[in-house]
């Protein structure tokens, strides 16, 4: 499979019109340089994984890293890709240099230099630029050099993509506007249309000028820090987790969940299911989604009515009602999508931890049409200081970071801070479609070096498969371990297209069957460990 990585968390990031927006692998384009606080959120801070095809391989977002061979200490290091963040004085120094030791003490002080977090293992400079050689390598094709050290890869490596790059005239022009951070903040650089295939620099000396004016391009000063590696804001719950318990409103649905809390027999005229996702809240609580299902053919209309009742078992908590006009609320535009098959309503409650009984209920007022099912809860305590995980929600559509659209002091349904999640009701996913997933971590210890977790997430894919030694059916990979290190975000989103195979062509999709899959999280400061496994089904 083709893995990509991105990270995201509950800010709607800057020029990402919709954030999952499923990358193939084909063409990575970054936004106009500098604007590396964009290009870190894309590639760090939100974790969006696009899987491209089943047994075809994992690759991480910097898989084929290019510093494997062009960061070597050798005499010729400084004729790299890198040669464009070397400054004159530092070209002084290396013409000095004699010995292997003396260039491999200078490469190592050279990206400490360059280091936006020293005493951390990340150097999120290197990592950005190593990762844009290997673009530049693959965007630029030279007939004589390498893609990154021609003059478009070069000047690629410090700007970024042109924010225009108008059709090839007498030159080819990169024109750069509203650059972020930079002086001037709107350029254009010119390179020679003739050149036999190896476009070259025109106007070096302006271009050179404009680099020296900004040091942090090359990774140094002050500035480089802030850009390359921003202090990240407190991880903060989704703004939804700090709710305030639900106001007790008299009506005709609170009347209802009132005439039936004792019944053993429920009004089912209605057929409809409920999920129920946990997450952490404030002050001990946690803070619970519902999610009530009805299928449409079921329905008779989508004009209906929502409401629930959490009954707590013990006998010093009050119940917690869901049965005001704005206590649920559609999912819009899903609802009104002929394709899909289910009308789902959403609400959410900040709850104390412990044992409940669920009621809940949906009303058709046009037909007077009513179903309701009780089933037991248990609220998870994620306030034990323990290593924990929400609910992983299987989703049947991922989108984000984006706004929430809620009225002042609402919360805004079928939101998790800025993703917007529709959960599945089967864990049924169609070949074609998206398997998407999210959740939360909570309590990792932060590093006492970098002040943050730092974690460790496995994902293994399992299909039930006949094991034929043992002549039974069971869970077995089908691909090998995918290890993400050093994470430092508590929450993880993801989604990704389920390749529909290739006939005749084992192994270049996901085949139709059962499937699980399981995710570890490891502190590495703590070394505690959590583990979900997660069934989903393919079908054609």
């Amino acid at each position: 499979m083709d893995f990509h990585r991105a990270r995201a968390y509950n800010s709607c990031l800057p020029g990402c019109r919709i954030g999952f927006q499923l990358d193939m692998g084909a063409n990575v384009a970054y936004p106009s340089r500098p604007n590396l606080e964009e290009e870190k959120a894309m590639s760090i801070r939100r974790p969006l994984i696009a899987l491209a095809g089943m047994l075809m391989g994992w690759h991480l977002l910097l898989a084929g890293d290019p510093r494997q061979q062009l960061d070597q200490p050798t005499k010729k290091w400084i004729k790299g890709p890198q040669r464009c963040l070397v400054t004159p004085d530092e070209e002084k120094q290396f013409k000095t240099l004699k010995t292997e030791e003396d260039i491999a003490k200078f490469v190592k002080d050279f990206w400490a230099r360059r280091d936006p977090t020293p005493g951390t293992p990340e150097n999120e400079f290197a990592d950005l630029f190593w990762k844009r050689v290997a673009e530049a390598d693959r965007l630029f094709v030279q007939t004589t050099d390498a893609g990154a050290i021609s003059d478009r890869g070069q000047v690629y490596l410090l700007l970024g993509r042109a924010t225009k790059m108008p059709n090839p005239g007498k030159t080819i022009d990169w024109v750069y506007e509203n650059l972020p951070d930079v002086t001037p903040s709107t350029f254009t650089v010119q390179f020679s249309s003739a050149g036999g295939g190896n476009p070259l620099l025109l106007g070096r000396r302006g271009f050179d000028q404009i680099i020296a004016a900004n040091e942090f391009l090359r990774g140094l000063g002050s500035k480089a820090a802030e850009i390359y590696a921003p202090k990240p804001k407190p991880e903060e719950l989704p703004p939804a987790a700090e709710s305030a318990p639900p106001s007790e409103v008299a009506t005709a649905e609170s009347k209802i969940l009132d005439d039936n809390a004792l019944n053993d027999t429920l009004p089912s005229a209605i057929p409809l299911q409920v999920r129920t996702d946990l997450y952490q809240a404030t002050k001990g609580d946690s803070f619970l989604v519902l999610t009530v299902a009805i299928r449409k053919k079921d329905a008779g209309g989508t004009s209906l009515v929502a409401f629930a009742r959490l009954i707590p078992y013990a006998g010093d908590m009050k119940p917690l009602t869901l049965a005001a006009a704005d206590s649920f609320a559609p999912a819009q535009p899903e609802n009104s999508d002929a394709p899909n098959s289910w009308l789902l309503f959403q609400g959410a409650v900040g709850a104390h931890p412990g044992r409940y009984t669920l009621l809940a209920g949906v009303r058709d007022p046009a037909s007077g049409k009513l179903g309701m099912v009780r089933q037991p809860l248990e609220v998870t305590n994620f306030s034990t200081g323990s290593l924990q995980l929400s609910t992983i929600t299987l989703a049947a559509s991922l989108k984000g970071p984006e706004a929430p659209t809620a009225g002042e002091g609402k919360t805004s349904p079928f939101y998790m801070g800025s993703f917007r999640i529709i959960p599945s009701l089967d864990n049924t996913f169609h070949q074609g479609s998206s398997l998407s997933w999210y959740y939360q971590i909570y309590n990792a210890a932060p590093d006492p070096a970098a002040g943050k977790p730092n974690l460790t997430i496995e994902y293994n894919f399992l299909l039930k498969q006949l094991d034929k030694a043992k002549n039974e059916w069971k869970f077995l990979p089908v691909t090998k371990p995918q290890v993400v290190s050093n994470r430092t975000s508590q929450v993880e989103a993801f989604s990704f297209q389920l390749v529909k195979p290739v006939q005749g062509k084992p192994g270049s999709g996901w085949v139709v069957g059962d499937y699980q899959l399981s995710i570890k999280v490891t502190d590495e400061v703590s070394k505690a460990s959590v583990t979900q496994d997660l069934p989903f089904n393919v079908v054609p």
